[in-house]
């Protein structure tokens, strides 16, 4: 079965070979992204230990395992590859400087693809990988080397996109759906949404212990939220195999907003990973890029809604200089050919950690925005027809002077 998964941080998009389809050990990728300095890094983890093992190993009602079994696997676990983009025609050794990786053979790089400025590299480390193969099963040692092989092979044939913001491209979509909430009860997506000016939408299930664990914290926050004309919806992602599951959490965890069942076309929403959550307008207009995981500090969520609500309260955004010379905390964006010309039509997005907002150039090439403090980037999230796509990211001043961007004609 053919399986590709996108790596929006890292910048490619991988197609795993046969290998991959039912190996004995299992494999995770975790993909860091963004280091500073120019690298984006990410790392294939290992673990000499077969799938059906591991979902034998007893875990509590947060999904975590024992003690016993969390070192078991931690013993059996090891780096499978690390992969690295490198910006600015960074070579091996100021790579493994920057990233203290040691004395690190340079044949241990093994260039995998470039995306303009970016050179992509699979890297191994055979002093580290031996002492981890000589503890294993000799069925796990083949298989570690066959998946590595195979694994370098297919990043030789990815497709090199670039880091991008993950969902960027759902910001400005709208949601539409009817379904049927946790009880049977039938619901429409235009008559929830239109209840609030934000709601939070949170995506999870029953067998995802990062998903119970923040439930309780959801609900109090729900109850908080109420008092601002927004709310959360949560969407069970297994209930139609699960409901009394999902019921029993609900019930336990004293989650008082809605849950409901998936809907048809929600594959459009590309979520990868559980827990994930939206942030919608009354016309289900998706408003920020998701939250995929759950964020290290759970305020995030609720000031993410108090950003949306202080972008609400500041209404358009007229982006004439005199206009936006007497508005605290505006930015225009201005984007133009090589030649200076406007560029009418491009999507802008302008974001920071915790949300992005989308705007349209018009025909004089601008828009504009306004927020709060704290860093902002903006970046092309479409170029018009006509023009390259811009990938890049550029920062905002702290004195929201303009952000010039230059497309060139395709």
């Amino acid at each position: 079965m053919v399986r590709t998964e996108t790596f929006h941080n890292m910048g490619f998009r991988l197609t795993y070979p046969d290998a991959f389809d039912h190996p004995r050990g299992q494999v995770f990728p975790m993909a860091i992204g963004d280091t500073g300095d120019g690298l984006y890094f990410m790392m294939y983890s290992y673990i000499a230990v077969p799938e059906e093992e591991i979902k034998a190993m007893k875990r509590n009602e947060d999904g975590e395992m024992s003690k016993e079994d969390a070192l078991k696997l931690a013993d059996a676990m090891g780096t499978l590859l690390v992969v690295i983009g490198a910006g600015g025609g960074m070579e091996p050794e100021e790579i493994a400087g920057k990233l203290q990786m040691g004395e690190v053979p340079m044949d241990s790089f093994t260039e995998t693809g470039r995306y303009r400025d970016i050179t992509y590299y699979a890297v191994t480390d055979r002093k580290t990988e031996e002492s981890f193969i000589k503890a294993m099963d000799p069925a796990f040692a083949e298989e570690f080397r066959i998946l590595q092989t195979a694994l370098i092979d297919a990043l030789k044939n990815a497709e090199y996109i670039g880091p991008q913001i993950a969902g960027a491209d759902l910001v400005g979509r709208t949601i539409r759906f009817e379904t049927e909430d946790i009880d049977g009860n039938p619901v429409k997506s235009e008559d929830l949404f239109a209840a609030h000016d934000v709601t939070m939408i949170n995506i999870w299930a029953t067998w995802c212990g990062p998903c119970k664990k923040e439930l309780e914290d959801l609900g109090n926050m729900h109850r908080r939220l109420e008092k601002k004309n927004a709310a959360i919806i949560g969407i069970c992602d297994d209930a139609a195999d699960k409901a009394d599951e999902c019921r029993a959490l609900i019930a336990e965890k004293n989650l008082t907003y809605l849950n409901i069942l998936p809907y048809a076309g929600m594959d459009e929403l590309s979520v990868e990973a559980l827990p994930t959550s939206f942030f919608v307008n009354r016309e289900g207009k998706i408003l920020t890029c998701p939250v995929i995981g759950v964020p290290a500090d759970i305020s995030d969520y609720e000031k993410t809604i108090d950003s949306l609500f202080a972008e609400q309260a500041a209404g358009p955004v007229s982006v004439s200089e005199d206009a936006v010379a007497g508005k605290k905390n505006t930015c225009r964006v201005i984007v133009s050919d090589e030649a200076g010309n406007p560029v009418a039509g491009a999507m802008v997005q302008f974001c920071s950690d915790l949300s992005c907002m989308m705007g349209k150039t018009d025909t004089e090439g601008t828009t504009a925005f306004t927020a709060g403090e704290g860093p902002y980037t903006v970046h092309i999230q479409k170029a018009p027809e006509g023009y390259e796509e811009n990938t890049e990211e550029y920062a905002v001043p702290d004195d929201r002077a303009d952000v010039r961007i230059i497309l060139k004609k395709a």
